[in-house]
């Protein structure tokens, strides 16, 4: 697949907020996932309040400790790329290289 260049002179928050947060769901939700799934078999792998969390509990509250960490720093990426790509566009437009869809191929569900 060939790649295409976009010059734009700055990204919009809320598009750059959900780039940041999808990739960062796909990752940190599913990590969480899997050390709620250790911490079932008795691994120390979740705490809350300084607390360690094993077996059912940590099971449960695995993927909300996910959610949480996601926000928090989905938040705090997006508020320092977004203020380093808006001085950025202060002075020179930013390019973007992306690979479109293709006009056969169709949208999938996740």
């Amino acid at each position: 697949m060939m790649s295409e260049t976009l010059r734009i002179q700055r990204l919009r928050g809320g598009t750059l907020f959900k780039v940041i947060f999808i990739g960062n769901c796909l990752f940190f939700i599913p990590f969480s996932v899997l050390m709620g799934i250790l911490s079932f078999f008795g691994a120390a792998t979740l705490k809350w309040n300084g607390q360690p969390l094993a077996g059912f509990a940590g099971l449960i509250a695995s993927p909300f400790i996910g959610v949480f960490i996601t926000l928090l720093v989905s938040a705090f990426l997006w508020v320092s790329t977004f203020i380093g790509l808006w001085l950025y566009s202060k002075f020179k437009p930013i390019e973007l290289e992306y690979i479109p869809v293709s006009e056969t191929q169709t949208t999938k569900a996740l």
